[in-house]
């Protein structure tokens, strides 16, 4: 039995400053932040070349991900980890930065996008939540590489030859994990390596204007399957092993439902109707698939 991958891990960098000490640097949080930087800066840069106003796509991505982090926080806590709220109370809730489900994350993103775009600043709501959309495959590469380097979602044993070896490490002398042995699947780094073809079939097709809701029912429908396929993968003999209601994790009953979601919006899309825009950066008069804006409606 052998795995294809050692094992290797990265571990919080203190940076020392010279008369201030040292600020921790954890590797998930850092490739949290880059990968938001730059699922933002696809999304920003299509917008542009559809004659988006830059400040609404920005100024919308980042409420959709705070309302991400805040529900998927929530979400870790109440579904996954309930012990935690009979144990520190309210404060369970609100130390945000203890926990994130990415299905919590995605029900937080629909909601902040839709209060963003319908109630804050309102727009034509599926043009601009599909172009945040457009560079969330980049962003969650880079999310979920954090995962892999931390190992966050450490799966069952195996004999796969692409899982890794919890028991040796080229780079570590001894055992070079202490919670976990043996060749198990390593998830985080499986779903990071799924967003690489994503992230090219989103190249491909972004190469033209496409109908509103089309990257948004398309991801949908590309992500739940195959989550809900790893989620049987999942350790069930390791400390904070995933919970499971019915056999199922939470993740396998969003993933259920995201799927539903998904089809959905692709089954209501305009296709017939739908006029692209030129992806120059012009500001012409918006297609018929788009409703007027409120400053539109003003002015008429």
């Amino acid at each position: 039995m052998f795995a294809a991958i050692p094992y290797f891990s990265i571990g919080v960098y203190d940076l020392a400053l010279p008369g201030l000490g040292t600020i921790p640097i954890d590797p998930w949080a850092t490739l949290v932040a880059i990968g938001f930087v730059v699922g933002l800066e696809v999304a920003r840069h299509r917008g542009i070349k559809l004659g988006i106003e830059p400040r609404d796509i920005v100024d919308g991505a980042v409420f959709t991900v705070l309302s991400g982090f805040l529900f998927g926080h929530l979400v870790t806590v109440l579904a996954y980890h309930p012990e935690r709220l009979a144990e520190d109370g309210i404060w369970s809730l609100i130390k945000v930065w203890e926990g994130f489900s990415s299905y919590g994350g995605f029900l937080g993103a629909v909601f902040g996008s839709v209060l963003f775009y319908k109630v804050i600043r309102k727009r034509d709501y599926w043009r601009h939540a599909d172009v945040i959309t457009f560079g969330f495959p980049f962003g969650w590469l880079l999310g979920r590489t954090g995962c892999a380097v931390v190992h966050d979602h450490v799966g069952k044993e195996t004999e796969f030859f692409g899982a890794m070896d919890f028991d040796w490490s080229p780079w570590v002398d001894g055992d070079p994990c202490l919670w976990a042995h043996g060749i198990r699947h390593e998830l985080g780094l499986y779903e990071a390596l799924y967003m690489v073809p994503v992230a090219v079939l989103w190249f491909v097709l972004g190469r033209r204007d496409r109908v509103p809701g089309l990257f948004m029912g398309l991801f949908a429908t590309l992500y739940a399957p195959v989550r809900f396929g790893l989620d049987f993968l999942r350790a069930d003999d390791l400390k904070n092993s995933d919970p499971r209601y019915w056999g199922l994790t939470p993740g396998q009953y969003g993933s259920l439902i995201l799927l539903l979601l998904g089809l959905a919006i692709l089954a209501t899309r305009d296709w017939k109707g739908f006029r692209p825009r030129p992806l120059d950066g012009s500001s012409a008069a918006a297609p018929a698939d788009e409703e007027p804006t409120a400053e539109q409606d003003a002015e008429q």
